[in-house]
This record gives C-alpha cells, sequence and structure tokens, in this order.
C-alpha cells in the first residue's frame, strides 16, 4: 500500500507541475493571440527629416564572398547622399576573399583574427570593428548594422534617418525574404519573419512598446556606441542582447514599417537546424542574464514593455520544456495507465493530446500563414500558388524550430557561414536602376583584377585625416 501511495503522490506532483507549465504557456501564446488579433493597426509612420545625418554602415562577416559584394553594392544605390554614409566590413576570420571583394566593392574592411574558440561570435567581430571606427572615423550620428547577406530597398537609409531625426536611438525594419521561392525551406524561414513583423511588430509599434531586434538592418545611435566603448553585446543572440540592454536603460527599440531588408534565407534543414542551434542558445541565456531582471523592473517602472520581452524570450525555454517535459510527461502517463490496466485512460490521454496538437498547434499556425501571405501580398516576391505548400507545412517549421533551439540550448553552436543563395541578387529583385546595375558590373571587373584603385578611391569622406591603411 505504501508503494500504491507513493506512486499517487509522484502523479500527483507530476500533475501540478504540468499544470503550472501549461498555465505559463497559455499566457505567452495569450499575449501572442491578442498581437495577431489585432493585425489590422497600422504601425506608426514617421515624417521625412528635414536634416540628413551622417551614417556609419558596419557588416561583420564571416567567407562570405559569395553575397557581400552585392550587398555593397545595394547599399552604394541607396537614395542618400553618398558623402554621408560610409560602409564598414569586418571580415572575421575569414579563409576566402571576403576582404579583397568587399574594398574592391567600395567598402572599408578590418581584418580580424582571433583564435580564441569563445570569441568567434559575430559580438567580437562588432566589438572589434567599433573600436577601429572609435578611434580613426568618429564623426557618425547613428550606426546600421548589416548582416553580410542583407539587401535593402533603396530608401532604407532615408527612413532609418527619418526614425532618428524624430528621436528614436533603436530601431528594426521589415525583415523581408530574398529567395522565398527557392524551395520550402527557404520559404518557411521566410514566411516566418514575415509574420513576425506583420503581427508582432506592427501590433507592438501602434501600443509604443519595445520591438526585438534582429540582425538585418538594425539602427542605433552613435552616442550608445561611445558611450559602452563599443558593441557592449558578446552572445550567441547579440542583436537581442542589445535590445534588452537597451531597454534596461530606458531605450525602446522602434519599428520602422517602411523600412525593407531582404534576408537569404536556409536553403537546407541543416543550415536552418544550424541557425536555430546557434538563436536557442543565445536567447536561452538571454531570458536568464536580461529577461528576468527586465521582468522586475516592471515593478519599479510599470511599462509593458519589459514584460512583453520577458514574454518574448519566455518562448525558448517554453520550447525547450515542449520538447523534453511535454513527450516525457504524457509518455509517462499514459504508459503508466496502460501498464496499471486503464486502458480507456490510455486510449483517451492518447486521442486527447492529437486533439490539442491539432488545435492548438498545427491549425492555428496554418491559418497565420495563410493570413500573413494575403495581408502581405504585395511584399511577398511570391505568387499565392507558390506559397500554397509552404502554407501548409509552416507548423513543420515550428517543430524543426523547437527541436533546433533545444539543441542548441544544450550543444556549443558556432557561428559559421551558410550556404548562400545563387538565385536572387539585388538587380533580380529590382532595387538597382539600371545605371547602378551599369556600375556593379564594372566593380565586378575591377574585383577581378585585385581591387587595388577601389582601397584609395573609398576611404571614409572624414576630412581626409584616416586613411584605408589604419583600417587593417
Amino acid at each position: 500500500m505504501g508503494t500504491e501511495k507513493e506512486m499517487e503522490l509522484f502523479n500527483e506532483i507530476l500533475y501540478w507541475i504540468n499544470y503550472v507549465l501549461v498555465a505559463i504557456l497559455s499566457i505567452a501564446f495569450t499575449v501572442q493571440f491578442l498581437y495577431t488579433l489585432v493585425f489590422w493597426l497600422p504601425a506608426k509612420k514617421y515624417k521625412p527629416a528635414e536634416k540628413k545625418h551622417r551614417v556609419g554602415i558596419i557588416i561583420p562577416a564571416r567567407n562570405e564572398s559569395a553575397v557581400i559584394g552585392d550587398t555593397i553594392r545595394c547599399l552604394l544605390a541607396q537614395d542618400y547622399p553618398k558623402e554621408l554614409f560610409d560602409i564598414f566590413v569586418v571580415a572575421d576570420n575569414c579563409t576566402d576573399d571576403t576582404a579583397e571583394i568587399a574594398r574592391a566593392a567600395g567598402a572599408v574592411v578590418f581584418e580580424h583574427f582571433d583564435d580564441d574558440p569563445k570569441h568567434k561570435k559575430a559580438g567580437y567581430a562588432l566589438q572589434y570593428g567599433f573600436e577601429k571606427i572609435l578611434e580613426s572615423y568618429d564623426v557618425y550620428d547613428f550606426f546600421i548594422k548589416f548582416d553580410a547577406d542583407n539587401l535593402m530597398e533603396p530608401d532604407y537609409i532615408s527612413k532609418m534617418n527619418d526614425a532618428f531625426d524624430a528621436g528614436v536611438q533603436s530601431a528594426r525594419g521589415y525583415s523581408n525574404s530574398k529567395n522565398i521561392t527557392e524551395n520550402i525551406v527557404s520559404g518557411i524561414s521566410g514566411l516566418w519573419y514575415i509574420r513576425d513583423c506583420r503581427f508582432a511588430c506592427q501590433a507592438r509599434s501602434f501600443l509604443g512598446t519595445s520591438q526585438m531586434l534582429g540582425g538585418a538592418g538594425m539602427m542605433f545611435s552613435a552616442d550608445i556606441i561611445r558611450k559602452h566603448g563599443g558593441w557592449d553585446c558578446l552572445s550567441s543572440s547579440d542583436d537581442a542582447e542589445f535590445s534588452m540592454k537597451r531597454l534596461r536603460e530606458g531605450i525602446k527599440t522602434k519599428y520602422v514599417h517602411d523600412a525593407v531588408v531582404y534576408e537569404d534565407q536556409p536553403t537546407t534543414i541543416k543550415d536552418t537546424f544550424n541557425r536555430n542551434k546557434r538563436l536557442g542558445k543565445g536567447l536561452f541565456n538571454l531570458f536568464f542574464t536580461q529577461g528576468i531582471p527586465c521582468f522586475f523592473k516592471f515593478f519599479t517602472k510599470f511599462g509593458w514593455s519589459y514584460v512583453d520581452m520577458f514574454l518574448n524570450l519566455l518562448f525558448i525555454p517554453i520550447a525547450v520544456l515542449c520538447c523534453t517535459w511535454v513527450p516525457l510527461y504524457y509518455g509517462y502517463d499514459i504508459i503508466y495507465h496502460y501498464a496499471i490496466g486503464d486502458i480507456a485512460y490510455g486510449n483517451n490521454a492518447l486521442i486527447n493530446v492529437a486533439i490539442i496538437l491539432a488545435c492548438a498547434f498545427v491549425l492555428p499556425f496554418i491559418l497565420q500563414a495563410l493570413l500573413v501571405t494575403v495581408l502581405e501580398r504585395k511584399r511577398i516576391k511570391a505568387t499565392f500558388r507558390q506559397m500554397i505548400p509552404v502554407i501548409l507545412s509552416f507548423p513543420l517549421f515550428m517543430i524543426i524550430y523547437a527541436i533546433s533551439i533545444t539543441c542548441g540550448v544544450f550543444s556549443k553552436p558556432k557561428w559559421n557561414s551558410v550556404s548562400r543563395s545563387k538565385t536572387t541578387d539585388s538587380s533580380s529583385l529590382g532595387l538597382l536602376s539600371a545605371p547602378a546595375a551599369q556600375a556593379a558590373a564594372s566593380v565586378d571587373e575591377t574585383s577581378d583584377n585585385g581591387g587595388e584603385d577601389a582601397d584609395a578611391e573609398n576611404a571614409p569622406g572624414t576630412d581626409g585625416e584616416a586613411s584605408q591603411e589604419d583600417a587593417q
């Protein structure tokens, strides 16, 4: 009898643990559901600025020779005055010709080599780059950080300048996909980020709460960099860390809906898995180092942004729980009742789990994917017919996302280059005018010749005090 009572007590404890976890999960999903319900609310607009500010563009890159040239050419095709922005590329531990291509295309290049495995993260590359900028090129009002694969609409810098002129110190843009039609893997990943912009970023913008930064096209005041002596975010998810640290300092990250940046999405399950592992590891650690302190800050500052960002990061430990606790608990519960002869309970439990997965997971994500495809059809670079398999497979992405994040939490993912898309570039997306495309072709020829002339011609316009050689 003692053993039977002990088993009953054990099962009761498991039940209440599961009940608490389900309650937490429900709160987090309820908030996200409410954001989805207000998808029709417009994002904040920023008036055209009268003043054009000095802008520094910084791009960390590791073995990105396939895309870095096109990214720089797209930046040089911006409608912003060329004398008011400079492009810096941090070629971090590169074993290819990323640095040479970037110089030939028109960027100032800082080559960074660090053998410490703990330092092989984008954050350390950015820290090195900003140290060099503060040392020799400290003339900028704000910075924009891009990933090496990013392309952007011609007015991207102008839109961020409008926001900065309105007093915004930290901002993100609209994350679109440049290769959403390449295959179903890139399609699902691309739609995920578009969904986030439509349902989460747009709602937060209307409500005036803070945003979570992504690596693509994030803008921030140069005063922040000066205050902290460079880039003070060295985790695997340094962009999210930047968002949380700035929020704890009282700086909200804003959303600039009209600033559109295109990202190269992974085209293989392996690359998707590895990217999410790195993301999961960084965000899981941030939940404890930044998320929990941010939550407690709510009780002194009473701003919804603190709770919202906490709940945003809470999804990572929730994903880990879904991949560990849920199968273990429900698997044990079903097997236990089968073992004691309660066949009816076991059968009903299996049916209930299937219904819960269908109602709370499969159907909602398919409906979300369908809704965002319809609402964002003007921005999605694909036909509705092309998006049908993506919509139907969207819940599969969430399974891969949850599993890969969980694996990342229990591993040591690295910042590595991924296979880049060969199907789209700035010209095919219509981001370069005919003259710009011709200029790009001439740059390619220069790159083939080694890019010697480009180094002399493309040093930043900082009154001639610093030279390209200073960047080495």
